[in-house]
């Protein structure tokens, strides 16, 4: 068997490369309209919290409960992210928390840096997807697992050119809005399991290879502050002091207000101080 999956190694070697010199080349040589950065702030705005808010806090920690719509929407935000599917995706971040810094933990910091940041993804040992029994029971789920190249090609690459398509520069709109934009959240969602995992402070649990770290929450919507969340996983929070900047926490708050999210899960004060206590 060979050692790495081609097609995986291809794509995230030429996304990153289009994305990056492919936008350097059409501002040389059409300039740049407000607009395409425009559209890769949004897209990443969108496709990010699809993975912290949807992949991550609600379906694979469960950190609180969404309306059906918005769960088909997350699902949606998610599959244009090109992160796999939700229940690939969450299956490979559940066995990370289960089995964490062992051999079987799929993205390891202890087989090195470039291993936890992408290069377990390269290998070509796909890990099974279980454990996400109570995940495939929701049809949203399901219908993205089973179409969900296809949603990506529609969300994810279709839409954003089509939306450069209304002030006619459909070129800019690829390499703006899907190839840089691609790049950008995929690395900075790495940046989780491999920086986090490798710097940062431990004030809720040393033990853990974890840490929390400020800068990395600014760049993927309040992920940064990871040793808190391995420590309370369950948490809908990762940044829990009012000045922690979490987008995700507050944006799960705000949609707690509307109706779409209840039954947010939150660490008590004393569990908290425990924790810190014993650190």
């Amino acid at each position: 068997m060979k050692k790495y999956d081609l097609r995986n190694v291809i794509a995230l070697t030429l996304i990153p490369i289009a994305g990056i010199f492919g936008t350097a080349w059409h501002i040389i040589n059409y300039g740049i309209v407000w607009q395409e950065p425009f559209l890769l702030f949004f897209f990443w705005i969108i496709t990010g919290l699809g993975i912290t808010v949807g992949y991550h806090r609600l379906f694979t920690h469960r950190s609180f409960k969404a309306h059906p719509i918005l769960e088909w929407a997350l699902a949606f935000m998610g599959a244009a992210a090109l992160e796999n599917s939700a229940l690939k995706w969450c299956s490979d971040h559940r066995r990370h928390h289960k089995h964490l810094d062992t051999n079987k933990d799929p993205y390891s910091i202890t087989k090195g840096f470039f291993h936890a940041h992408m290069g377990w993804i390269l290998e070509n040992k796909p890990d099974p997807i279980d454990k996400v029994q109570d995940l495939e029971k929701k049809g949203a789920l399901r219908f993205q697992h089973k179409y969900y190249f296809r949603l990506f090609i529609i969300f994810g690459l279709l839409l954003p050119i089509a939306i450069g398509c209304l002030w006619g520069r459909p070129l800019g709109a690829l390499f703006w809005g899907v190839l840089l934009r691609i790049t950008i959240v995929h690395h900075f969602t790495y940046f989780i399991n491999s920086l986090c995992h490798y710097i940062g402070v431990k004030p809720y649990d040393p033990q853990s290879t974890s840490g929390d770290t400020w800068y990395v929450a600014l760049l993927t919507f309040g992920e940064g502050f990871h040793n808190y969340h391995h420590k309370f996983q369950w948490d809908y929070r990762n940044g829990i002091r009012w000045f922690h900047f979490d987008p995700s926490k507050w944006s799960i708050w705000c949609l707690s207000k509307i109706g779409l999210a209840k039954e947010l899960k939150k660490a008590n004060y004393m569990q908290i101080m425990k924790a810190r206590s014993m650190a």
